[in-house]
């Protein structure tokens, strides 16, 4: 298993960034304003009590200690996201293909998949966050068709 020690400060960074690059791909694949608050709660909440496998439980547990004392200190962690539309998802996308190359070279194959699936759980999450479509509550879907592409170029990206 690899800990905070086998990286170094960048790469660490790329780790922390990481999750809320997911969840941003995910939020600007179907934008909604309310939409993106319950999304965003998805996030702090899958950042705040993290159900990783077993197999990335160790990984994930030192890096949600250290997102979560980021948090508290107010430093900036969050994706990028100052374009518009397929530009703004770009980053996102380069943080993705850049951890997941990491995670293949530093971990071990049960561990680098364990922490693709928690990012890939994190954005699904975050896909079903808010009923989209819905007029007060009814009707409408958890996870528009816009949001299953998205999830499944996340899981292309990670190489799942």
């Amino acid at each position: 298993m690899t800990t905070k020690e086998n990286y170094t400060t960048e790469e660490w960074n790329l780790l922390i960034t990481a999750p809320p690059a997911a969840a941003t791909y995910i939020m600007t694949a179907d934008m909604s304003a309310i939409g993106a608050m319950k999304e965003m709660r998805a996030l702090s909440k899958a950042l705040n009590k993290p159900n990783p496998p077993a197999n990335a439980q160790e990984l994930v547990t030192s890096l949600t200690a250290d997102i979560q004392a980021k948090t508290k200190n107010k430093e900036r962690m969050e994706a990028q996201t100052t374009a518009k539309g397929e530009d703004a998802r770009e980053p996102n996308r380069q943080t993705l293909r850049d951890t997941a190359v990491l995670l293949n070279e530093k971990c071990t194959p049960e561990e680098a998949a364990g922490f693709k699936q928690w990012l890939l759980d994190i954005a699904q999450s975050v896909a079903e966050a808010d009923k989209e479509g819905s007029h007060f509550g009814i009707g409408g879907v958890r996870v528009t068709e816009k949001e299953e592409v998205a999830l499944s170029e996340i899981k292309s990206i990670l190489n799942m």
